[in-house]
C-alpha cells in the first residue's frame, strides 16, 4: 500500500467503515494532489485511513476517477464496489485486486449500491439511467421504463427502502421517481420539485423521509413519501446536498449544502440551528454521524477537505484531505 501525504483535489466519497472494533475511512477521488520527495504530483482513485492515522493509504487502480463506493460483508468477507468514469469495478478481497464488471456502454457511473439481501445483486446509476445486475456484475440491464422526462435519467441519489422489498426511490434532475418492482418500472413521486440532490430514510421509522433540493430547501415526509412538507424553520439557505441522521438518536439530524455551514435539528427536522465554528468552508457536500459516538460528526466540504466535530456539531476542526472536494460520506458496518 502507498502512503499519501497532504492529499488535495477533487474528492468524491468518504466512507467510514465501522467493523467490529476495526474502522477504516475510504475516500474516492477524481483528482488528488500531494507532495512526494519535494515534487507536486496528482493521483486519483480510492484512499483509506485507519483511526488515529495521520496519513492516507491508496488502493484500487491509479488515475481512476471514482464517484462512489459500497461494501458488503458476507460471513466476514469484504466485497467492495466502485462507481467510476469507466464503469463499475468490484473487489472480492477487500480492495487488494479489482475487476471491471460493466462493459463499454456503461460509463460515468456515479452511484453503486448492493442489495441488502444478496451481494450478487447491485444497483447502479449514471447520466444514462438506472442499471441492475443479479449475477455479480456479469450482466447489467438498463431499466428506464417510466423515466420518460428528458432529465429523468440523470440520477443524483438512489435509496433502497428498508421496509418494503422491491421498493426503490431515485432523485433526478426531473424530481423523484419510485419503483415497487425492483426497478422494472418507474413512476413519478409526489414531491413536485425538480433538482432533488439528496434523499434519506429514517433509520428506525421507515415512514419518515427527508429530501434536500437545489434552490428549494429541505422537505420531509412522514407517510412514506405520499405527501411532502417543507421543513425550514430556522434555515436561511435553499440548496442542500446532504442530510444525515444520528443512528443512535434519530430525532437528531444534520444538513449541509451550498454556503450553509452545518444545520442541526434535535426535534426530527421541525426546527434547525446553524453551526460553523471552525469551518474554513461553508460549502458542505456530505455528512455522517459515528454510530458508536453521537458526538462525532463528519463533514465533507467542497475544496477544503474533511472536518470533524467531537461535540455534536457545535465546533469543528480540519480532519485531512486538504483542498479536497468531498462528495459523499457513508458509514458501513462490516460483519466479522
Amino acid at each position: 500500500m502507498k502512503t499519501i501525504f497532504n492529499t488535495a483535489g477533487l474528492t468524491l466519497l468518504l466512507a467510514w467503515i465501522a467493523a467490529g472494533g476495526e474502522r477504516v475511512v475510504y475516500v474516492t477521488t477524481l483528482s488528488t494532489s500531494y507532495s512526494h520527495v519535494g515534487q507536486y504530483q496528482t493521483l486519483s482513485g480510492l484512499f483509506y485511513q485507519a483511526p488515529g492515522d495521520t496519513t492516507w493509504g491508496f488502493m484500487a487502480r491509479p488515475n481512476n476517477r471514482v464517484y462512489s463506493m459500497d461494501a458488503y460483508s458476507p460471513s466476514g468477507g469484504r466485497i467492495l464496489a466502485m462507481a467510476t468514469h469507466t464503469g463499475v469495478q468490484q473487489s472480492w478481497d477487500g480492495g487488494k485486486s479489482w475487476k471491471t464488471t460493466s462493459d463499454w456502454r456503461m460509463t460515468e457511473v456515479s452511484i453503486i449500491r448492493f442489495a441488502a439481501e444478496d451481494p450478487r445483486k447491485l444497483y447502479a446509476a449514471s447520466p444514462y439511467g438506472f442499471y441492475k445486475t443479479t449475477d455479480d456484475g456479469r450482466t447489467w440491464t438498463l431499466q428506464n421504463n417510466g423515466l420518460d422526462h428528458p432529465d429523468a435519467t440523470f440520477i443524483t441519489a438512489l435509496v433502497i427502502d428498508d421496509s418494503r422489498p422491491g421498493r426503490l426511490l431515485i432523485s433526478t434532475e426531473a424530481g423523484l421517481f419510485e419503483s415497487d418492482d425492483d426497478g422494472e418500472h418507474w413512476h413519478t413521486g409526489t414531491l413536485e420539485v425538480n433538482h432533488v440532490r439528496t434523499l434519506v430514510q429514517h433509520p428506525r421509522d421507515p415512514e419518515v423521509w427527508f429530501a434536500g433540493t437545489e434552490d428549494h430547501g429541505l422537505y420531509r415526509s412522514v407517510n412514506h413519501g405520499k405527501n411532502w412538507q417543507k421543513c425550514d424553520t430556522g434555515i436561511l439557505h435553499s440548496t442542500f446536498y446532504s442530510v444525515a441522521f444520528d443512528p443512535s438518536h434519530p430525532d437528531t439530524l444534520y444538513a449541509g449544502g451550498f454556503q450553509t455551514g452545518i444545520y442541526k435539528s434535535s426535534d426530527g427536522g421541525k426546527t434547525w440551528k446553524q453551526f460553523f465554528n471552525g469551518l474554513t468552508s461553508l460549502d458542505v457536500h456530505s455528512l455522517a454521524v459515528d454510530p458508536a459516538d453521537s458526538r462525532c460528526v463528519y463533514a465533507g466540504s467542497t475544496g477544503h477537505g474533511v472536518f470533524l466535530s467531537q461535540d455534536g456539531g457545535l465546533t469543528w476542526r480540519h480532519h485531512g484531505i486538504t483542498g479536497g472536494y468531498v462528495w459523499t460520506i457513508k458509514i458501513v458496518n462490516y460483519e466479522i
